[in-house]
């Protein structure tokens, strides 16, 4: 139930803040709900990149300098967590959305 509020809650507030920079900007807000979308998710994803490369740098240069067994260096493995189906969910409401609305001017 607490997973599901936090994904809940995730699609709202990513609403909230693309609905405010549409107000800001004088935009609508289905023009910029899909790529607000795919950039807020693409930002999660970069910095938890930007993480595990920052740690396995830091663990390459301490086995050098040290002479010491630390943790090797691992692969980038995406984490999934709440949070993150909460911007899949927002993501693929606003493609749906957007395909609904622009379906005119694909196909005519």
């Amino acid at each position: 139930m607490k997973n599901i509020f936090i994904i809940i809650a995730t699609a709202a507030v990513e609403t909230a803040v693309l609905w405010s920079i549409s107000l800001f900007f004088d935009w609508n807000l289905i023009d910029i709900m899909l790529l607000g979308g795919l950039l807020i998710f693409g930002a999660i994803w970069l910095l938890q990149l930007y993480s595990n490369q920052t740690t396995n740098q830091y663990n390459a240069f301490s086995r050098i300098d040290n002479r010491q067994e630390t943790p090797q260096v691992i692969p980038f493995y995406f984490k999934i967590s709440p949070l993150v189906y909460g911007l899949l969910l927002f993501n693929l409401m606003s493609f749906v959305i957007t395909i609904v609305k622009f379906y005119p001017y694909f196909i005519d």
